[in-house]
């Protein structure tokens, strides 16, 4: 992101910027990173203590559900409260809390009481933190930097992600043998404290009042989804995100038995595959990020979309003597994955109004995060019936379909011209 003119420099919703607005981005930007690296670690620590500890999938599925359902209950609320408070605020109290639990767990561990469904517990808090957290960030971001950078922030910050992914369970791992759980958790609230401290030294552009009348919570999320329903585009493009995520979710859940099922892989070849996807993530967000997705953003995630889904089918194809093909295939999906997230914020981010980007983005969070396990139990079911090649090859050839439709629409078009 170079820096260009300071007198002219406007943020995505028009506002001018101060002269040090990429310091302030940067100082946010690294704590958030650090914290969301730390958290990958714990909580990957923490899954190994339940699997060590019970070796049962049945509690492995509640550590799962615990993380999971309060981001998806509780994301609406918390884009409400990043839309009636400052955003800002918002992120230092999430955090905060977040590694504040971190740190009481780790005294409990350090005392002793431990217990599995304490963990749960503290998961499940963690989570809820997550879902004020996320809309926030999603909504303040747009004010803090020009918006032909949305899109490269926003890459930038799938690619910590996608770090993250690939060496958080490692880190989190080797601290777990070397100083315990207690010592990993202590990690997580430290790098949480640090995010607050990064928040805290940052001087973000004043957040915009809303100019409607005093509403009730329940009122203003009828409000946000009417802004959705409203626009044409933006809802039919929520709509294609949520089927992809719907059909490409259970996809890459399912690559390990796909390895071992019709590859007759190993556990080995099934973490190759992993690997593999991960450095493909890790690739196309680094590629929107230097590229910035041009000014046809729609465009380029419904044909990523499109790749996607060519590439999970071609999966099905292949013979069972033909697993690297299917590791390289992977890798494609996860790059053409990473291009297809990159511009969806930015087009949120610009077409919904300032004072209700919270809300948008809190709808937005849960509808991508509920279809995951819907997702899961469908393909679980269809897969058993059809073979898992055969699934493979459906599910790509329905993301396809459903992608060009998208690019043939003509309402998700107008998103890349402003109508």
């Amino acid at each position: 992101m170079e820096h260009t003119n300071d007198a002219i420099d406007r943020n995505a919703l028009g506002s001018a910027l101060s002269r040090n607005w990429v310091a302030t981005v940067a100082v946010i930007w690294c704590g958030q990173a650090a914290s969301v690296f730390a958290t990958c670690a714990a909580s990957f620590a923490a899954l190994w203590y339940i699997t060590e500890s019970t070796a049962s999938p049945l509690w492995l599925s509640f550590a799962s559900a615990a993380a999971l359902l309060p981001v998806a209950l509780l994301s609406p609320f918390g884009g409400v409260t990043a839309d009636r408070f400052k955003r800002k605020r918002i992120m230092i109290i999430a955090d905060g809390a977040a590694g504040a639990l971190s740190l009481a767990f780790a005294l409990i561990i350090f005392a002793d009481q431990t217990s599995i469904s304490l963990m749960l517990l503290i998961l499940a808090a963690r989570a809820s933190a997550q879902a004020f957290h996320s809309p926030a960030f999603s909504a303040l971001m747009p004010s803090l930097v020009p918006e032909r950078h949305l899109v490269r922030i926003n890459s930038m910050d799938q690619a910590v992600t996608s770090l993250s992914s690939i060496a958080g369970p490692a880190l989190g791992i080797l601290l777990y043998n070397l100083v315990g759980l207690g010592g990993v958790m202590v990690l997580d609230a430290a790098c949480a404290a640090f995010a607050c401290l990064c928040l805290g030294i940052a001087q973000v552009p004043p957040q915009a009042a809303s100019t409607a009348a005093p509403s009730t919570v329940l009122g203003d999320l009828r409000e946000g989804v009417a802004i959705i329903m409203r626009d044409t585009g933006l809802r039919n493009l929520m709509l294609l995100v949520m089927t992809t995520m719907l059909l490409f979710m259970p996809a890459s859940s399912l690559t390990p038995l796909m390895t071992y099922q019709h590859f007759g892989g190993d556990g080995w070849q099934a973490s190759i595959v992993e690997a593999t996807f991960g450095v493909g993530l890790l690739a196309g967000s680094a590629l929107m990020a230097v590229w910035g997705g041009g000014k046809r953003r729609a465009a380029v995630l419904v044909v990523s979309g499109i790749a996607l889904g060519a590439a999970i089918a071609g999966c099905g194809l292949l013979a069972p003597s033909m697993f690297p093909a299917f590791a390289a295939l992977m890798g494609v999906a996860a790059a053409a994955m990473g291009c297809f997230n990159a511009p969806l914020l930015p087009i949120m981010q610009t077409r919904a109004p300032a004072s209700a980007l919270g809300r948008v983005m809190g709808i937005l969070l849960t509808g991508s995060t509920l279809v995951a396990p819907v997702g899961l139990v469908v393909s679980g079911v269809l897969a058993e019936q059809v073979g898992i090649s055969t699934w493979f090859v459906m599910c790509g050839a329905l993301t396809v379909a459903c992608c060009a439709a998208g690019l043939a629409s003509k309402s998700i078009r107008s998103l890349d011209d402003g109508k």
